[in-house]
């Protein structure tokens, strides 16, 4: 079973926006059992439309488009779904009918110009749009039942639910689920992950492994299917186990989990607070960590943010290692995590010094974590651009925390 979707608008192919409807709707029909072959981006011009849903008709079994519904010239799908079927189009008197209703709630006038979105090919049928004013259409075109859906999130997810779904049960095209599993690791790139793994990640295993890199986070998508999800889980369940074993502390985390999420956890866990003095992070320390809509960020204290040597001094500092050793080494990194656990009272201190800018020395970080009982450090070369040196010596901090906590017992001391 292959589907292809299509994301229609020239604001996707142009650049100005990011289309998000492909991504969640490939993972809404691989929960159905139905893998997705094709993602397809289009502008809007006639021809280019017509030809993508020709071709996706006769290869994919479902197609699902979003976008190219609304009342305006550009909005053609209607038209080329007609044409390509040879069918008039017809007028749909209910549809338009809802379409002057959702206007009177809110008490705006309907534009005449908005009657073409009550006309359907005549071998289609419409979908419900209680959501917004563009209904859908749902037909049969060579090979592929095909589904157009409206562009905005909150119209498309309900409509694919309300309606889609229904219908693809009925045509008797849902077969199980699919499912994927994410885990996540930290420490070592793409290739060294890989090789350790072996023939985890060969193809045509089953379940499928996938490897992919993303900011220094490793992570290997785990595909397998059943005839309900608890039968998909448990042929995962044993590739993951391997995975972990094979894999061991740079394993951090599965599916929606950040080293951030794993890092309060954890926090929770021991019972112990923290508080971050940043350099080269720049303050994106904080925001991974203040971004965590958990319960467990009552363990993250705060943080001060030191960019140039006046400021490093008032952080904590010493003048005898700035002059000595410079503010990007090791001696400063622990400086100044000691003196945040110090200034705000908390069990740990966090810290991150070095350069992103560019010359001798760019991209050579260390982190550090300050405890009751000394301090653990790590070091860094990276090579990539400012941001991302900013936002990987941040996730190289939060995995030296992680591995620090997890050999850490639960207890009550913490600063509250």
């Amino acid at each position: 079973m292959r589907a292809e979707i299509l994301s229609i608008g020239s604001e996707m192919t142009s650049g100005q926006n990011f289309d998000t409807n492909g991504p969640w709707l490939s993972r809404a029909l691989a929960g159905l059992g139905i893998a997705t072959a094709f993602r397809t981006t289009i502008g809007d011009d006639p021809e280019d439309n017509r030809q993508v849903f020709e071709i996706a008709s006769r290869r994919a079994d479902v197609v699902i488009s979003t976008g190219g519904l609304g009342p305006t010239k550009d909005d053609l799908t209607r038209e080329i779904l007609a044409g390509l079927a040879g069918v008039p189009l017809e007028f749909h008197a209910e549809s338009w009918r809802k379409i002057q209703e959702t206007f009177a709630q809110r008490n705006r006038p309907c534009p005449e110009r908005n009657r073409v979105q009550a006309m359907c090919p005549a071998t289609g049928e419409m979908l419900e749009n209680p959501r917004g004013t563009a209904p859908g259409l749902w037909m049969k075109l060579n090979r592929a039942h095909i589904a157009c859906l409206p562009g905005p999130p909150r119209e498309m997810h309900g409509m694919f639910d309300d309606e889609v779904v229904p219908r693809l049960t009925a045509a008797g095209l849902v077969r199980g689920v699919r499912i994927e599993r994410r885990i996540h690791t930290f420490g070592q790139g793409e290739s060294a992950v890989e090789e350790r793994l072996g023939d985890i990640t060969a193809r045509g295993n089953d379940p499928e492994v996938g490897i992919t890199a993303s900011d220094a986070i490793i992570t290997l998508r785990i595909f397998s299917a059943g005839s309900d999800e608890k039968a998909a889980r448990a042929r995962v369940a044993p590739i993951e186990a391997k995975i972990r074993e094979v894999l061991g502390p740079l394993v951090f985390g599965a599916d929606d989990e950040t080293l951030a999420h794993v890092v309060l956890k954890e926090l929770d866990r021991c019972r112990l607070s923290l508080s971050l003095a940043e350099g080269v992070t720049g303050g994106a320390l904080a925001l991974a960590l203040s971004g965590e809509a958990w319960g467990g960020m009552r363990w993250f204290q705060g943080g001060m943010i030191a960019l140039t040597s006046a400021a490093e001094l008032w952080a904590g500092m010493q003048e005898p290692t700035r002059r000595a050793k410079g503010s990007e080494g090791e001696e400063a990194a622990c400086e100044l995590a000691e003196a945040a656990r110090q200034r705000m009272g908390t069990d740990l201190g966090l810290a991150a010094v070095g350069r992103d800018d560019e010359g001798p020395g760019a991209g050579n970080v260390w982190v550090a974590l300050a405890h009751r009982g000394g301090c653990v450090t790590r070091n860094q070369h990276w090579f990539c651009a400012a941001s991302e040196i900013r936002t990987r010596t941040a996730k190289l901090a939060l995995d030296l925390a992680r591995l620090f906590l997890a050999g850490q017992p639960g207890y009550g001391g913490a600063t509250e």
